[in-house]
């Protein structure tokens, strides 16, 4: 169940937060697991959970799960409708394991 922002998501503080995201993947043509984008997109948002609720998209492809992929993302504050540049990072990639680094632009886009 989603619960609903009363206030602005304070964003310069989502600048370094991590969490641990487990995802179902498949192989794909290079050998590499990989993740819907959607996914990452949720792992994002739980990340972004101790700030207050985020919307995240980061597109509709998949995702390689490799160290150090950069997966380019969206994020919309629900409560003002505010859209902020997010760039999330895969680490600590085993098998399907792995930990998101989020960074959010302290501004929002033009």
């Amino acid at each position: 169940m989603r619960r609903t922002a009363t206030r602005p998501i304070v964003l310069a503080a989502a600048a370094a937060l991590c969490a641990v995201a487990l995802a179902g993947c498949t192989a794909s043509a290079s050998a590499n697991l990989t993740v819907p984008a959607s996914k990452i997109a949720q792992d994002a948002e739980g990340a972004l959970a101790e700030i207050g609720e985020a919307d995240v998209d980061c597109g509709d492809g998949t995702v390689d799960l490799v160290d150090g992929e950069v997966v380019e993302c969206e994020l919309t504050d629900p409560a003002t409708g505010t859209v902020y540049d997010t760039t999330v990072t895969l680490s600590d990639v085993e098998g399907t394991n792995y930990h998101v680094d989020v960074q959010v632009a302290e501004t929002p886009k033009a």
